[in-house]
C-alpha cells in the first residue's frame, strides 16, 4: 500500500491561483505596466493632448500681439505726427534759406537755421574767440606767435569756438593751452589778457556766420608754463605748428593769401594799437580779405598792454 506524501501534483503548465498574498508580492514596475493603457488608442490620445497644448500656446501668443500692435502703431502715428510738424515749423522754409557771402576764399554758401525743443528757431551766428599772442623782449620789440592750421595751411590766429556754458575769457585760457600748450595761472589771466575789438562781419569766414571776440595775451615766461615743461609754445589740438613772427612783418612779409579768414585784418589792428603810442609812423594796411571788415574796435589798448 503506497503512503501519501501529502503533495499535491499539478502540472508544469498550470499556474497557481492568484490570491491577496501574492498580489502585494508582485513586482511594482509590472504593476505599473499593467495599469498603463497602451496601443493605438493610447497613441492617439497623446497626439490629442499634444495638439491641445499647442493650439493654447497659439492663441496665447496671438493675443499678446493683438494687444502690442494697437500700441505701437499709435506711438508710431504720433513720432510722425511729431516729425512732421518739426519739419513744418522747425525747419526754414525751402527758398527762404540763407546765403552767405564772401569769406576767405570767397565763396557762396546756404544755410539754415537751428531750433530748440520748443520749436522756436532763430538763424544765429557761432559765437568764437581769436588770440593775438606776443611776447616782448628786452628790446622792447614785439614778436606775435601763430599758428599754421592743419586744414588749409594757412597762418591764423589761435582761438576756436566758445563751448556752451563757457565765457569767452575762459575760452582764451583753454584754447591757449590746447592749441600751444600754453598755461596761464587763474591769477595772472586778467592781467595778461586784453580785449582788441569784436568782428562780426558775416563774410569774414565762409565756413558760417562766425562772432569772434579777439583778444591779446602777452606771454611772459617768468609767470606762464607750458605743458611740456619747456616754457615754448608748440602746436597742438589742429594746429599743425607754431610760428613766431616780428609784429613790424605782419602785414608786409606775411599777407593776402597766406592769413586764414580776416585774422590779419585781426593782427593790423593789434599792430595799430601797439604802435599808436611808440610812433607816428602809419601801419600799411594792405592783402585784407575786406576794407570794410564790420568790427568794434577798443581804443587805447596799447597803454594798457
Amino acid at each position: 500500500m503506497e503512503r501519501s506524501s501529502g503533495l499535491v501534483h499539478r502540472p508544469a503548465n498550470q499556474s497557481l491561483p492568484t490570491t491577496e498574498s501574492n498580489k502585494s508580492t508582485m513586482n511594482p514596475l509590472s504593476r505599473r505596466r499593467h495599469l498603463v493603457p497602451t496601443g493605438p488608442s493610447a497613441n492617439r490620445n497623446a497626439i490629442l493632448h499634444l495638439a491641445i497644448l499647442a493650439m493654447i500656446t497659439i492663441f496665447a501668443v496671438l493675443a499678446i500681439f493683438v494687444k502690442l500692435i494697437p500700441a505701437k502703431a499709435s506711438l508710431k502715428s504720433s513720432s510722425k505726427l511729431l516729425s512732421s510738424k518739426a519739419l513744418v515749423s522747425a525747419a526754414c522754409p525751402h527758398g527762404e534759406e540763407r546765403t552767405w557771402h564772401g569769406g576767405h576764399p570767397v565763396e557762396d554758401r546756404p544755410g539754415s537755421c537751428w531750433c530748440g525743443a520748443d520749436e522756436y528757431c532763430m538763424c544765429t551766428p557761432s559765437v568764437a574767440i581769436d588770440i593775438v599772442l606776443y611776447s616782448t623782449s628786452k628790446k622792447d620789440e614785439h614778436s606775435v606767435w601763430v599758428v599754421r592750421r592743419g586744414d588749409t595751411g594757412q597762418l591764423a590766429t589761435i582761438g576756436g569756438f566758445v563751448d556752451v556754458g563757457e565765457t569767452t575769457e575762459n575760452a582764451v585760457l583753454r584754447e591757449a593751452e590746447e592749441e600751444t600748450g600754453i598755461i596761464i595761472p587763474p591769477e595772472r589771466a586778467d592781467a595778461a589778457m586784453k580785449l582788441i575789438g569784436v568782428y562780426s562781419d558775416p563774410r569774414r569766414d565762409n565756413r558760417r556766420h562766425i562772432v569772434s571776440v579777439a583778444y591779446a595775451l602777452e606771454f611772459q615766461s617768468s609767470s606762464m608754463t607750458t605743458k611740456d615743461g619747456t616754457g615754448v609754445p608748440k602746436g597742438g589740438d589742429d594746429a599743425k605748428e607754431v610760428i613766431v613772427v616780428p609784429l613790424e612783418e605782419i602785414g608786409v612779409k606775411f599777407k593776402g593769401e597766406d592769413w586764414y579768414a580776416d585774422h590779419l585784418t585781426i593782427l593790423l589792428d593789434f599792430k595799430e594799437q601797439m604802435m599808436a603810442k611808440t610812433t607816428a609812423k602809419a601801419v600799411v594796411r594792405e592783402g585784407e580779405i575786406y576794407e570794410d571788415v564790420a568790427r568794434a574796435r577798443c581804443e587805447g589798448v596799447a597803454e594798457e598792454v
